[in-house]
């Protein structure tokens, strides 16, 4: 759940999510009340939602590198990578 909360937690920081609907539908692909009740069931996300994130992550980062929201990019490019490093470590 760590990597998924570190993901939530820098991407509502940076705006890039209003909140937990928003990040579970938009990043995660979820029912919008997906990450809440993994937070109160204190489960952990599952390797599909984890590659789904890192993938909406990455697409997110190309399309922000394309029209040169280069810091944007640095943190979706940055987040991707930590996602993707947990799923190897799992």
């Amino acid at each position: 759940m760590n990597a998924l909360m570190n993901a939530y937690n820098e991407l509502r920081e940076n705006h890039l999510t209003e909140g937990q609907y928003d990040f579970s539908r938009r990043w995660l692909g979820r029912d919008r009340s997906y990450l809440s009740s993994m937070k109160a069931r204190r489960q952990v996300a599952g390797t599909e939602t984890m590659v789904r994130l890192a993938k909406n992550l990455t697409r997110a980062m190309v399309t922000a590198k394309a029209e040169r929201r280069n810091d944007e990019a640095a943190l979706l490019d940055r987040l991707s990578g930590k996602v993707l490093a947990n799923i190897l470590a799992a």
